[in-house]
């Protein structure tokens, strides 16, 4: 029995040391011998130290967030000046001292508060205020909070903890909003004739700091009897003013609250009395809140407010005081108490300062060292889970079976009842920087492990009369980290992207608030001058707009020719516990034109007048086709030249299309680049067109260029085909104007614009400029675009060969029967443009791209199907067979790889219409190099056993097409290249040689 009396003993001696260098939330005690300050005003006591969150007021700043600019209420809480603020008489009782009593000021006003806390902690105002005790994090004008301060209490030998203002007081370091440790100095302070607690006040300056709080909490464990083990009674005394609540286990015990004089409220645990007292008449009145009479303060008990010793002595309580000086009279402060304490574990949980809150729990593991020095699971342990408000959310949680446990921020634990040895505390939960600590009472002690997720504590015997506490502070951190964005439009389409999928894991914590142009200021405080979600802003290329999960709509409205750059912004709220206090973090998306891109032609609106802005109409325009798709844009950046939206197109690019039968009628457009093509259908009824190219971005009397195009194909209708190009420009703005013409011998024929393809917008962007980063990314940096058709090889070229030429081949499978073979390079079969290689089944066409760097290039092909039909097409590089189906009548690019010297082979393998269109070279490095298409001796030596198709030159008309031009009839020869086991296509025919050759030529 001695043994259990001593041992009880040495428990009611201590509190625990506080954390005074590392921050944390939750309330610790902490233990000093001595107070170790140089002060000769420090009192020399023993010295321990409660965990207190403080509170420093300006009474207009605050009162004024309070009535929110709608005057004063009666129904509204204010901090005053005693009653010299005159507003102050005509809101009752709650907002100024009663003067009935001849300035004794011992009238309590009770209700102002609720009887309860919330589950979280808080404590419930009946009355409006702007946040008195609302969380640190929270942002209130006229309130300034410093959290983590080490409150001090001298421990006298019997077990007592007290701060008295007429024995002791304290100043609050205003520069320090976090974590500091208040030094006991010795004697009262009086601060002019006013005394005796105003720690915000230095010594020596006697202009009072009035308007200030606290909310302390205090752990605490009691038997069902009420009485230490000595058979002493457990006690709690306060005497002070103003408004005063203290709270058990969330409960409201002690009901202060009012502008008053020093009243005393007591806690008698061994008898469940609770009384107060006033210590100049020993008289307390009490006036309800919202009522105007008096009556006598009664005293009552811990059981009629709830409060149950058997319940109390199950395990951990907290006790919790709230309190303000709100009336700037004198000040007073006494708390006493010999609330019982227990050796004990705290772990806490914080996040950073500027660490996105979030909701989530942490998930921890308590494991203890064996005896051969192993760490094992503390499963089942019993621990006290208290909220970031400082109150006790279970006293009843355990450890599963492998030590886990879990914690919000701001939370901690308490285990107590540990054993002797060494423990490890693991924080399993990943994606944030962890800071950790341990103390051991005011002492630092451990070390982090396991790469930092884990810190190791030696608990050891306690030898001393007091309570020892270890604490466990674990700090994470992740600043919100919003990546940028860039998004390549090689479609002047909407596009949609969202932003967020490469921010980093703390920035999910953040919700999106809107988004603005990218020369807006980026502040962490605020975000003004940005648009809410789903509200477009406009940019010079476009609208942009973000809705609630990060994905932007970004809208071209005008032919693009620089990067349209806007930031978007979440909020978030930091802190621990609760989500008060607002920042903002930014990321900036980046919009540009790919190298190149292609446009409706109803892209922007009918009644448009800017031709820099979308295509000018004149009269005598219509429309014509389906319904239109609309489809977004994809905003993969990559493989510039392709989209989903275009991939089935069978006729007019995005079904539908302009038309004119009008001669004279006219379509302007202004753009900026170094080429541009427009698409164009094509039949028997279409007509001519002229088409003049103008510097700058107006139609004047001096052309920079004209042609005429005859637009007709007797063979058929024809679909996205590039009648008209004007390229090897040199970067600047160009503006055409189209004019419908007639066909010919009186009759007015039709002429369609289907879309136009702008390219390099631009121009050449430096490697390390947004474009060029983009760009390299994607592969597609100093993209050049070459015409295959362009230099399409002759026979009299091939017959006078003698080395490498500017060209590529156009090969035919064909054998030399009379009368099947043709005399000119086919486009269509009677008339049509020359802006494009059409081949049939069988028919092909071979290069070389000269300086080609595999480890440099990347090569893509233009490819269509004019008549939307089915067409498989065989890419062969060397020993490399690359099979692309296509069905659209769209130009899109797709990617080849040609052998290490460039050599690439392109066959119709259908008996549907093939269209090859451009090559597109793209290089990772910054290059001069030139590339061209370029034919090779060891190839063409075999050229005149196959059919060769001669270009025939009109004079007349520019890049115009006479009726003979062109006949892409050839003879029909099923026999397949691809099936090796059939005798009949054993290497004797002409196409079979030149595969054969071609091998050759590939370096096998």
């Amino acid at each position: 029995m001695k043994k259990i009396i001593n041992k009880f003993l040495a428990v009611t001696m201590a509190l625990l040391i506080a954390l005074s260098v590392i921050p944390f939330y939750g309330v610790s005690v902490s233990h000093a011998t001595k107070v170790n300050n140089s002060s000769n005003k420090s009192a020399d006591n023993d010295v321990k130290y409660f965990s207190t969150t403080m509170y420093n007021f300006n009474k207009d700043l605050f009162n004024n967030a309070t009535d929110e600019g709608k005057g004063k209420s009666e129904n509204n809480f204010y901090f005053v000046n005693e009653n010299r603020d005159s507003w102050a008489q005509g809101t009752g009782a709650l907002n100024r001292a009663n003067t009935s009593f001849a300035y004794t000021y011992n009238v309590l006003v009770q209700g102002i508060v609720k009887n309860r806390l919330t589950n979280d902690g808080k404590l419930q105002f009946n009355y409006k205020n702007a946040g008195v005790f609302e969380s640190p994090e929270k942002q209130i004008s006229g309130r300034e909070v410093y959290q983590n301060v080490q409150f001090p209490f001298v421990k006298d030998a019997n077990g007592y903890y007290e701060f008295n203002s007429s024995k002791n007081h304290v100043h609050v370091d205003k520069s320090k909003k976090n974590g500091q440790t208040l030094t006991l100095e010795s004697g009262k302070q009086t601060v002019g004739s006013v005394s005796s607690f105003f720690p915000f006040n230095a010594d020596g300056n006697y202009s009072p700091d009035y308007h200030f709080g606290m909310n302390m909490s205090i752990p605490f464990y009691i038997n069902e009897n009420g009485k230490d083990e000595n058979n002493n009674p457990i006690k709690f005394e306060f005497s002070g003013d103003d408004d005063v609540w203290v709270f058990i286990n969330g409960k409201l015990v002690l009901d202060l609250g009012g502008i008053h004089g020093a009243i005393d409220g007591s806690i008698d645990f061994s008898t469940g009395e609770v009384k107060y007292g006033f210590n100049k008449t020993n008289n307390v009145k009490v006036i309800k809140a919202g009522q105007t009479t008096q009556t006598d303060a009664a005293s009552t008990t811990l059981q009629k407010l709830g409060i149950d010793m058997a319940e109390l002595a199950k395990g951990e309580n907290n006790l919790q005081i709230f309190y303000l000086e709100r009336g700037a009279g004198e000040s007073n402060c006494k708390i006493k108490f010999n609330l019982q304490q227990r050796d004990s574990l705290e772990v806490n949980k914080t996040l950073g300062s500027t660490t996105p809150y979030t909701d989530n729990n942490f998930e921890f593991q308590l494991l203890k060292q064996n005896q051969n020095g192993q760490y094992e699971p503390v499963g089942n342990k019993a621990y006290t889970l208290y909220t970031a408000n400082n109150s006790i959310e279970s006293n009843n949680y355990k450890t599963d079976k492998n030590g886990k446990f879990y914690l919000k921020a701001g939370q901690r634990v308490n285990f107590t009842s540990n054993q002797i040895g060494k423990y490890k505390v693991v924080e399993l939960t990943g994606g944030y920087e962890k800071t950790w600590s341990g103390r051991k009472e005011s002492i630092a002690t451990g070390n982090i492990s396991d790469n930092k997720n884990a810190y190791e504590i030696q608990i050891s015997e306690n030898d001393t009369k007091t309570a020892t506490r270890y604490t466990v502070n674990c700090i994470n951190s992740a600043d919100v980290t919003l990546n940028d964005d860039t998004i390549v439009l090689d479609y002047g389409k909407t596009v949609r992207h969202n932003v967020r999928t490469n921010d980093n894991t703390s920035s999910q914590n953040a919700s999106v608030y809107g988004i603005g142009s990218g020369d807006l200021a980026k502040n962490v405080e605020s975000a003004n001058g940005y648009s809410k979600l789903d509200t477009d802003v406009d940019l010079h290329n476009g609208k942009i707009k973000i809705d609630e999960d990060g994905v932007v709509e970004y809208t071209p409205t005008r032919f693009m020719n620089s990067v349209d750059k806007a930031n978007y912004v979440v909020s978030y709220q930091v802190g621990n516990g609760n989500k008060q206090d607002t920042r903002y973090a930014y990321g900036t998306v980046n919009v540009l034109p790919a190298t190149s891109v292609y446009y409706e032609d109803d892209f922007g609106t009918e009644d448009n007048t800017d031709s820099t802005v979308s295509i000018v109409w004149s009269n005598g325009w219509g429309t014509t086709g389906g319904n239109k798709d609309n489809k977004e844009q994809s905003s993969a950046n990559k493989n510039y030249g392709w989209d989903d939206a275009y991939k089935n197109d069978k006729t007019y690019s995005d079904e539908t299309a302009h038309y004119s039968d009008v001669k004279g009628a006219t379509a302007t457009f202004t753009f900026k680049g170094t080429a541009v093509d427009v698409y164009s259908r094509t039949n028997g009824d279409v007509g001519l067109i002229r088409a003049v190219l103008y510097k700058g971005t107006e139609v004047t009397k001096s052309a920079y260029q004209m042609k005429y195009i005859d637009n007709v194909s007797q063979s058929g209708d024809y679909y996205q085909i590039p009648t008209l190009s004007f390229d090897d420009l040199e970067y600047g703005t160009y503006t055409v104007q189209i004019t419908a013409g007639a066909k010919g011998q009186g009759t007015t024929g039709t002429y369609y614009l289907d879309g136009i393809r702008v390219y390099n917008p631009l121009g050449n962007v430096d490697a390390n400029s947004v474009a060029g980063k983009a760009y390299s990314e994607a592969g597609e940096s100093n993209a050049q675009y070459i015409s295959v058709r362009k230099d399409l090889l002759d026979s009299t070229k091939v017959n006078d060969l003698e080395s490498s030429i500017n060209g590529s081949l156009f090969i035919d499978k064909s054998e030399n029967k009379v009368g099947d073979k043709t005399e000119d390079i086919g486009t269509y079969k009677d008339y049509g443009p020359k802006n494009e290689v059409y081949v049939k089944e069988n028919q092909g066409v071979a290069f070389k791209i000269k300086e080609y760097d595999s480890d440099n290039n990347k090569v893509f092909i233009g490819l269509k199907s004019p008549q939307g039909k089915d067409v498989r097409v065989k890419v062969t590089s060397g020993e490399h067979i690359q099979y692309i189906n296509l069905s659209s009548a769209a130009d899109l690019y797709y990617e080849i790889t040609p052998n290490e010297d460039g050599n690439v082979v392109i066959e119709n393998m259908t008996d549907n219409l093939l269209s090859i269109t451009k090559v597109r070279i793209t290089s990772k490095n910054a290059t001069t190099i030139k590339n061209s298409l370029i034919s090779t001796p060891e190839l063409m030596s075999y050229v005149e056993k196959f059919d060769s198709l001669s270009v025939k030159q009109d004079n007349n008309k520019d890049d115009s097409i006479g009726k003979d031009d062109i006949d892409i009839e050839n003879p029909e020869d099923k026999n397949d290249p691809e099936d090796k086991n059939d005798e009949a296509v054993k290497p004797v025919s002409i196409w079979q040689k030149i595969i054969e050759s071609i091998k050759i030529w590939f370096g096998k």
